[in-house]
């Protein structure tokens, strides 16, 4: 299965004290076939923003527990969805990951890009699912269904 993680939370998942549910998904993405997906502005972002980040990326990507997109592609993809127009947040390089990659799990805490991610105009076959700690930091059981589902992706 493979997923998304906005540079909101990168910190939760890749920093020096991250969050139990950020710790969770850090083992989701590194057991079984589970991946994470990046590419274009939000790689550079990821990368900027977070050391462990840069280090864990150079042995996932050897490991298959990262999919780096084309960068041409994802600004590509990028500037048909600002053309249409349909989005609300400020992070159509997150929804045209989601959408060359076929992930359909977000890990976000930004309302606006949960709404276009869970919007079926943008994120469809399957629909997108948010997996979040706006309200709760902790892993609570909405979190371990998430990551128990086996449709994360698009086929």
């Amino acid at each position: 299965m493979c997923a998304i993680v906005d540079a909101n939370v990168a910190n939760e998942v890749f920093g020096p004290n991250p969050t139990p549910a950020g710790d969770k998904f850090f083992d989701w993405i590194n057991k079984g076939s589970n991946r994470l997906v990046v590419g274009g502005k939000l790689l550079e972002e990821l990368e900027v923003g977070s050391l462990k980040f840069r280090e864990w990326a150079s042995q996932a990507v050897r490991a298959g527990k990262m999919r780096t997109l084309n960068k041409d592609e994802v600004y590509a993809s990028v500037e048909k969805m600002k053309q249409r127009g349909r989005h609300k947040s400020d992070d159509p390089h997150v929804l045209a990951v989601a959408e060359l990659s076929g992930a359909r799990l977000l890990y976000s805490n930004d309302g606006k890009l949960q709404q276009d991610f869970k919007n079926k105009k943008l994120i469809d076959n399957p629909q997108g699912n948010i997996y979040s700690t706006r309200q709760n930091k902790n892993f609570t059981k909405t979190h371990k269904r998430l990551l128990s589902r086996q449709d994360l992706c698009r086929t």
